[in-house]
């Protein structure tokens, strides 16, 4: 008992006295689960007491960061895989390579693993050669399509979006039955800088 009492009087004091002569010496401080962290009087609060901040703002806001992060990526001319999860035909939901020159759609194609038919088309269907580019969009035209199904009053919304570059993975934008506006599901992977003209 004595040795013990002996050695934490030792460590005390070492620890002190290193602390005393290391000017870069750090206290650490575990913090308990219920420190709460004062402002001084004189600073302004992030979001003021009065602001009526809901769902849609937060997650406009949240979308505008997203984009304001995809406006970093190393080049305009890029490919990206993507999948529509809505459509009549197997076609219309089939994954796709969306390759995107100076900001613009330059071509469409079926991706390697893409199932264009699923045999619930009806008889004499043709499945297109290739995707209609119209019915795809840049990722720019992707936060465009985000943002109008917004201002539609969805009843759900779910969002992913890449943590390096910012763009949308997936969407899941659901209306009410009785709504004019049409559910918006998709997915958005891959993304890859490609060769091409100068932006």
């Amino acid at each position: 008992m004595k040795k013990t009492y002996y050695l934490t009087l030792l460590f005390v004091f070492i620890c002190g006295v290193a602390c005393a002569s290391d000017s870069s010496a750090v206290a650490t401080v575990i913090p308990s689960p219920s420190v709460v962290v004062k402002l001084p009087d004189d600073s302004e609060p992030v979001v003021p007491a009065d602001a009526e901040v809901d769902r849609k703002t937060a997650i406009l806001l949240g979308l505008d960061i997203h984009r304001q992060l995809w406006a970093t990526r190393p080049s305009n001319n890029y490919k990206f895989g993507f999948k529509w999860n809505v459509g009549d035909f197997a076609y219309e939901k089939a994954n796709v390579e969306v390759r995107v020159l100076k900001n613009e759609i330059d071509v469409v194609v079926w991706a390697e693993n893409a199932v264009t038919s699923d045999g619930s088309e009806p008889p004499g269907f043709v499945v297109p050669d290739m995707p209609n580019p119209d019915h795809y969009y840049s990722i720019d035209g992707l936060f465009k399509v985000i943002e109008e199904a917004l201002d539609g009053d969805p009843s759900r919304v779910s969002l992913g979006f890449d943590s390096v570059f910012g763009f949308p993975t997936s969407a899941v934008i659901e209306f009410p039955p009785d709504s004019e506006h049409k559910d918006v599901s998709f997915f958005a992977a891959q993304v890859a800088p490609i060769p091409g003209p100068p932006e």
